[in-house]
């Protein structure tokens, strides 16, 4: 089932296609395994072959001495042309290398067949085809290349023929398996050896390691550095965030240029006022208003304009900075609950009050461990309540109390039932 070694020197003929080496030449065989493949393998690198290439399903497999030195991955040129251009059947592709040189490779079934993978001169080519096709037995054969050499040949440039070469078509090497088992003993002995100097020590840093962690997974220092930066954030409590929307609020007009303000929402650093159309155009109402908005949107509706609305936000006024919350000044949350409780009750006798108060948790909330294992545990609740508008200016704040966000809403024709939403959250030491 071995061809005849149609190259003499130690590799076949390389042809070097975009970085790629594709080799030709390559001794071919049909695989009969009566082992096991490694087996075969073994056997011939004992004959001398260092390399093999093997088609898919594992049935030709091809066998090299030695590959050149051109940098590139090796393939086999007939596995390549086998995956890339067969269409089944006979098929016979022959090329033009250089100078007198051509190459000669026949496939049954998009297979290398054995003793027909050949470079040599135009006219060994041309002999090795007429060999092939009498032994054809007048069966079809499909000729592809640019070799000139037989009549029905489809021109196929090298360029066009190898690119992009399968992983398939990889001339891999036949490893010395006896030489890697041997080299694998010794390494497992001298491991072992290793493993158990290497215990020893190991045991030792993991003992260190787990009094370092132990140290460092603390769960009041981990809480000491992330309460600091929390608190940072939390602006100042009492009526300071209440009164810097007020100081922006208390500018807007109730109307202006034929329009009438429905609604103001404030957040930490800015208030949204929603205005509701009644005579006026949009244009008249921007620029009427007496104080400054950093955006704005107009909505219409074209069929019914008179229905149309418009939002201004309004960038709180600047005022002195008066702090953050500090953590030294915190009442303890027994305190906390009974006293901003009892003003909630207070307020809840007027009108029209709704008022929410939750139980506090631990702050921040992704901190670790709990507020009876901490030292000096911070617990934040949340807080709202719903009055009518002529009560905001009498409302007075704990320090621990910080406004967050209001909403206040004006219904039409009803100015002094109009009312604000405030909510917010408290703050308290545990203990």
């Amino acid at each position: 089932m071995r061809s005849t070694p149609s190259q003499v020197s130690a590799w076949p003929h390389w042809l070097g296609v975009k970085g790629q080496v594709f080799l030709f030449g390559i001794d071919w065989e049909f695989t009969l395994f009566t082992g096991s493949k490694n087996k075969e393998l073994q056997a011939q690198r004992k004959a001398g072959f260092r390399f093999y290439a093997m088609s898919p399903f594992e049935d030709v497999i091809g066998f090299v001495r030695a590959l050149p030195t051109a940098k590139g991955k090796k393939y086999a040129a007939a596995l390549h042309l086998a995956d890339k251009l067969s269409q089944g059947g006979i098929e016979v592709f022959s090329f033009h290398l250089k100078d007198d040189l051509y190459s000669f490779i026949a496939l049954n079934e998009s297979k290398p067949v054995p003793g027909h993978d050949y470079i040599g001169t135009k006219e060994n080519v041309w002999q090795l085809g007429e060999d092939f096709a009498n032994l054809q037995e007048q069966q079809a054969i499909r000729y592809l290349g640019n070799s000139g050499i037989f009549a029905m040949e489809e021109h196929l440039t090298v360029e066009k023929a190898f690119s992009n070469p399968p992983a398939s078509a990889l001339v891999k090497p036949i490893f010395n398996l006896p030489l890697l088992q041997a080299l694998a003993a010794v390494l497992l002995t001298v491991f072992g050896l290793l493993y158990a100097a290497n215990e020893y020590l190991t045991q030792l840093r993991i003992k260190e390691e787990q009094q370092r962690q132990a140290a460092l997974n603390d769960p009041n220092r981990l809480y000491e550095q992330a309460i600091e930066p929390a608190l940072k954030q939390v602006s100042v409590g009492g009526r300071w965030q209440l009164d810097q929307w007020l100081n922006t609020m208390g500018k807007l007009p109730m109307k202006t240029a034929g329009w009438r303000l429905g609604s103001v929402k404030c957040g930490l650093n800015d208030c949204t006022a929603t205005w509701h159309r009644e005579y006026g155009n949009f244009t008249e109402l921007f620029n009427s208003l007496p104080v400054a908005f950093t955006s704005r949107t107009e909505n219409m509706d074209a069929a019914k304009p008179e229905l149309s609305t418009a939002t201004t936000v309004h960038a709180l006024s600047p005022t002195p900075s008066v702090g953050k919350l500090s953590r030294n000044q915190l009442p303890l949350a027994r305190d906390v609950l009974s006293e901003f409780s009892s003003q909630l009750q207070d307020l809840s006798l007027l009108d029209k009050t709704v008022l929410t108060l939750e139980k506090p948790s631990l702050f921040p909330s992704a901190a670790q461990g709990t507020p009876e294992s901490l030292t000096r545990p911070v617990m934040r609740g949340t807080w709202g309540l719903q009055l009518e508008l002529w009560s905001i200016s009498s409302l007075n704040l704990y320090p621990y109390v910080v406004p967050e966000s209001l909403d206040l809403q004006f219904p039409v024709g009803q100015q002094d039932q109009a009312v604000y939403s405030l909510k917010g959250s408290f703050y308290a030491l545990y203990k």
